[in-house]
């Protein structure tokens, strides 16, 4: 009898001790790969092949890390909003976890140099239009004239 209120009160330690966080962004979490890109910051509007290029997305909640794998472009943490098929991107930071992660300003060098290389065009938030979200593949267009069409799959 002893042992069976230990096992009772183990299992219960162990299931208030595990916090849900719950999220209604459906496929939309978890770790995108840009595969393809179309803008007029490519040269052409002609679709540019992004798979070897390092540059990922990862959402979580109501955070996205905007990462290269490769190193070649700085690491930026923003948030995000999703209403329906719209898709909000504002609060843009370097991540610099040693320094704090600082802001980022909307200045032509900033953007071009640090946010182009995930195509955002505008530190002060940028809308997309989710035209294909499943769980394996991603489609934004971007509602910029400047930026363009960006295609993900998913690790």
């Amino acid at each position: 009898m002893k042992r069976f209120f230990i096992y009772i009160i183990g299992v219960a330690l162990v299931l208030t001790a595990c916090d849900v966080d719950g999220s209604d962004n459906g496929n939309l979490d978890g770790f995108w790969q840009m595969t393809s890109r179309e803008d007029v910051f490519c040269g052409t509007m002609g679709k540019v092949d992004m798979r070897n290029s390092g540059i990922t997305w990862s959402f979580q909640g109501s955070i996205l890390e905007l990462r290269d794998v490769k190193k070649v472009n700085q690491d930026i943490i923003a948030s995000f909003e999703r209403n329906g098929d719209v898709l909000k991107l504002n609060r843009f930071y370097f991540v610099d976890r040693d320094n704090g992660d600082r802001m980022i300003e909307n200045t032509d060098t900033t953007v071009s140099a640090y946010l182009m290389p995930y195509g955002i065009n505008n530190a002060n938030g940028q809308l997309f239009q989710i035209e294909e979200l499943t769980s394996s593949r991603m489609v934004l267009v971007s509602r910029d004239p400047y930026s363009g069409r960006m295609e993900f799959r998913k690790y």
